[in-house]
């Protein structure tokens, strides 16, 4: 807009104020004709600042591309690069508690080992203490039976004395039944 202002002033300049109509006539024609120059002036001028934007808006378009292109490609290395670090720290982990799971369980299956052979020994202790004590008490029940045995034999022994001497001293059957029954005797 200012540049229309100063070249009006310019047309202004050369040309002085018309004298006529017709002067005026030729002055208004001088002022179109040149406004068309400006216009066309400032088209060509707008065409080759359009054209140089939009050279520059397709350089810098190239540029802000290769440079996404590039921070994508680096966004990509990164989290490809951290990626292959948490894989390897997530391995490391497993292969640790792996191991740590193998140990645990290789000192559950020792300890598991000494309770059953603890078990098992003292099953057979107790196993040897009951043999023991059962022979002992069948001994034991031998001896007594043989003693209640000689017990009988001796008791057995005394009473056929017994029964002997109680037979010396009754009297026979017969006079045992006199005896019992007088009046039987003398009817």
């Amino acid at each position: 807009m200012h540049e229309e202002n100063e070249r009006a002033d310019e047309i202004s300049a050369e040309h002085p104020a018309p004298q006529s109509y017709g002067a005026l006539g030729d002055r208004v024609t001088g002022i179109l004709e040149a406004a068309e120059q400006a216009a066309a002036e400032i088209r060509e001028e707008a065409s080759k600042l359009a054209a140089d934007l939009e050279r520059e808006a397709l350089v810098e378009a190239e540029r802000l591309k290769q440079q996404l292109t590039a921070d994508a490609r680096n966004l990509r290395d990164e989290a490809e690069g951290y990626a292959r670090d948490m894989r390897l720290a997530v391995e490391a982990y497993a292969k640790q508690h792996r191991r740590q799971a193998e140990e645990e369980a290789r000192s559950i299956v020792a300890d598991a080992e000494k309770q059953s052979a603890t078990i098992r020994e003292t099953a057979e202790q107790t196993t040897r203490q009951v043999e023991a004590d059962a022979r002992r008490r069948q001994e034991a029940l031998r001896d007594e039976t043989r003693m209640l045995e000689h017990r009988k034999r001796e008791a057995l022994e005394r009473l056929r004395e017994v029964v002997a001497a109680v037979q010396d001293v009754l009297p026979s059957e017969d006079s045992l039944a006199r005896d019992l029954h007088p009046q039987r005797s003398r009817d």
